[in-house]
């Protein structure tokens, strides 16, 4: 007895001075992240299963960008990068057709104006049947997406039949970039001219200025601006549109540092003068808060609807060593008369919840503001 408990003191004294001597080396290592490369270094010469040296960095980077608690701030890795492209921008390559699965089609539910698909005159409603001879019944949606994507320039076949038709036809179409609009416009009657723009990428502020001579042009006297259920896009693209609305050196909104520094984000011009209501809801978020706040702000717009998100957070975009990225909230932003957006949003003028009720308010509103005046004696003698 007395020499196995002789053997068990010298066992665990084997085993503590390992412990530690790793612990000490662990904490030798770097001195700004002691805990972070003591847990590693232990992991490493103790832990008894296997252990993959790319998935441990990639794990401790999540945890150390979720432990900030801020929802927006991300760790995108390498694999995850194409994907995270495509939804920044809205665009991506392919012919321009949108389809979904119904009934154990594939139905061609949409077809992007100006696309290939557009120009050689596939109609929504026609059901793909293969692509570049591969039927495509058993594939996923996914799947699908990659067989029609590749490189600009390169060629697809598609096809197609219509429900009920036995009939086959071949649409050889040439891959592109391909641009989604994200403008919609009519002009109602009243005449009040209808807007609605559903994200912000890049080119919305060119697509919102054609919309907008367009309704003019047609004989628009109010406008309605549609952001309900717009998610946001980016500030350049919100600043843009604003300037669309807004008179030269307007404020546009205040955007916050990490050094508490203040800066005022102005119209570049150059405006317009019509009557203006917007529509918002919760659905209203991110950079279509900004331009509704500037909008509500100047009081060049009545705000119609229900309380907007409330992400007034701004993330930039830093490129990682290994091909992934870091999207890190760097500022925050404010109405121009230095309202909180963030957790908060923006309250409408005037509540309204039901969306088509929305609009009907907005009609009845502009139409009392574009009407003709009653002039009192108006009648004349001859």
């Amino acid at each position: 007895m007395m020499l196995r408990a002789r053997r068990w003191v010298f066992f665990l004294a084997i085993f503590f001075a390992v412990f530690l001597g790793d612990l000490a080396a662990a904490r030798a290592a770097a001195p700004g992240w002691a805990l972070l490369d003591e847990v590693r270094s232990l992991t490493e010469k103790n832990y008894a299963g296997p252990i993959d040296q790319a998935t441990l960095e990639a794990g401790a980077v999540r945890g150390l960008v979720e432990s900030l608690g801020d929802p927006y701030s991300e760790y995108i890795a390498p694999e995850e990068m194409p994907a995270f492209a495509s939804s920044l921008d809205e665009e991506y390559i392919g012919v321009g057709i949108v389809f979904q699965a119904l009934d154990g089609w594939v139905v061609i539910t949409n077809v992007v104006p100006g696309s290939p698909a557009a120009r050689l005159g596939v109609t929504p409603g026609s059901v793909l049947v293969a692509v570049d001879g591969r039927p495509v019944g058993n594939l996923s949606l996914e799947e699908i997406g990659t067989l029609l994507g590749g490189k600009p320039g390169t060629y697809v076949d598609l096809t197609v039949t219509l429900p009920g038709s036995d009939s086959r036809r071949s649409y050889y179409l040439r891959r592109e970039l391909i641009r989604p609009p994200v403008v919609s416009s009519r002009l109602l009657a009243g005449p009040v001219g209808y807007l609605y723009l559903r994200s912000f990428p890049y080119w919305a502020p060119e697509e919102v200025e054609t919309a907008l001579a367009g309704l003019e042009d047609q004989g628009a006297r109010g406008l309605i601006l549609d952001l309900r259920g717009n998610p946001g896009g980016y500030l350049d693209a919100a600043l843009d549109t604003a300037s669309l609305f807004l008179l030269r050196d307007k404020p546009v909104a205040q955007v916050m540092g990490r050094d508490k520094k203040v800066t005022v984000l102005r119209s570049r011009g150059p405006g317009q003068d019509l009557p203006l209501v917007v529509l918002v809801d919760r659905g209203t978020a991110s950079a279509a808060e900004i331009l509704a706040g500037a909008l509500q702000a100047n009081h060049a717009a009545i705000l119609v609807g229900t309380r907007t998100y409330g992400k007034g957070a701004l993330q930039t975009i830093f490129p990682l060593s290994n091909g992934g990225a870091l999207k890190l909230t760097t500022a925050y932003y404010r109405t121009p008369a230095g309202q909180d957006i963030d957790g908060e949003g923006l309250k409408p003028d005037i509540e309204v919840t039901e969306g088509r009720e929305q609009l009907d308010r907005a009609l009845k509103i502009l139409r009392a503001q574009i009407a003709p005046p009653l002039v009192a004696g108006n009648l004349a003698c001859r």
